[in-house]
């Protein structure tokens, strides 16, 4: 779908009224960053390596992450990895910040200050190597006449930011009896469309799962060949 194409839909969505371009495609961007920060979604999820560490790190040690494009949070329950090569993986949990020095000498823990978007590793950095720093994105914000919308998620899910805008726009205006009636159909079709994303992103979510250390069905074990033995 491109730009105009959104507009299009948004205009006839309303009842053949448009919505000022300026408007219309911020209250597209405010919906969509609302719709982002619902869940983990697999499209968003990306792994930063441009950072490393060497054994002379310390707590005190900053690891700059203002450069990682559109970062908006951390995921999953160890983040941070760092990767020796030959020397192993360390995987590092997230610890709150204003607890830092309780934690100084914790090892695998870090601690992340959000207003310098600054990262510290706690305890001793046992070897050198990369970091492997798990997170979320923000996609680009969209704008009137792009030749294609580069939202990442699905084509047919687009029509989404659509409903989106239109019912944000109605629920603030004082419209007539018409459009009071409207944005309760229109709602209902949001709602169905969004519950086909989130299992489209669930089916995503399962399939990297689905083999994953499976327990044998027969004696209850684990499988042959199991990556992660821990119960």
């Amino acid at each position: 779908m491109t730009g105009t194409a959104l507009a299009e839909f948004t205009t006839e969505l309303n009842g053949g009224a448009s919505i000022g371009e300026t408007l219309l495609f911020q209250l597209v961007n405010a919906f969509k960053a609302i719709l982002e920060q619902e869940r983990p979604w697999m499209v968003l999820r990306r792994t930063d390596t441009s950072k490393s560490v060497t054994t002379g790190s310390t707590w005190q040690t900053a690891i700059d992450l203002s450069a990682i494009e559109r970062f908006s949070r951390f995921y999953g329950s160890h983040p941070v990895r760092l990767f020796g090569e030959s020397r192993g993986i360390a995987a590092y949990r997230q610890v709150p910040f204003d607890d830092r020095l309780e934690h100084r000498s914790v090892p695998c823990t870090f601690v992340y200050d959000a207003g310098t978007k600054q990262l510290y590793l706690n305890g001793t950095v046992p070897y050198p190597g990369t970091l492997h720093i798990r997170h979320l994105v923000t996609s680009e914000d969209i704008a009137a006449g792009e030749s294609e919308i580069t939202w990442p998620f699905p084509s047919w899910s687009h029509p989404l930011l659509g409903f989106g805008a239109v019912a944000m726009h109605k629920g603030g205006v004082d419209y007539d009896e018409v459009n009071a009636r409207q944005i309760v159909q229109n709602s209902q079709d949001a709602v169905r469309l969004l519950r086909a994303l989130q299992k489209w992103d669930n089916d995503l979510q399962l399939s990297e799962r689905e083999d994953y250390d499976a327990r044998d069905v027969m004696d209850g074990g684990f499988r042959s060949g199991a990556i992660n033995m821990h119960a």
